[in-house]
């Protein structure tokens, strides 16, 4: 039987006392219409980061077409240490720019 190899985004394996934290990103609820024709083609970008030394790594979900109320059902790991390390998610529309949620 095939194993599959989940990938781990962050901290390297051999990261003393580091710990994996399992992100689900379910869905979005009544966005905000970004688009002129109505609809959003919206997407998350979770973002691992340190306050002293910045940006670890970002990771987005897929992007669900001209939807308001997206659905992702989407698993991210991170490998992290739980009393230095923070997540920020981020609600973007494909199609613009600058266009946070």
């Amino acid at each position: 039987m095939a194993t599959c190899a989940v990938e781990v985004f962050g901290l390297l394996e051999d990261e003393e006392n580091s710990r994996i934290v399992r992100v689900k990103v379910i869905a979005g609820i009544g966005l905000a219409k970004k688009d002129i024709l109505g609809a959003s083609d919206p997407y998350v970008r979770v973002t691992l980061y340190d306050p002293m030394n910045g940006v670890l790594t970002s990771v987005q979900t897929k992007t669900i077409k001209k939807s308001l109320n997206p659905k992702w059902n989407e698993e991210i790991l991170f490998r992290v240490h739980p009393q230095q390390h923070r997540l920020l998610f981020e609600v973007f529309d494909e199609n613009r720019l600058c266009s946070c949620f």
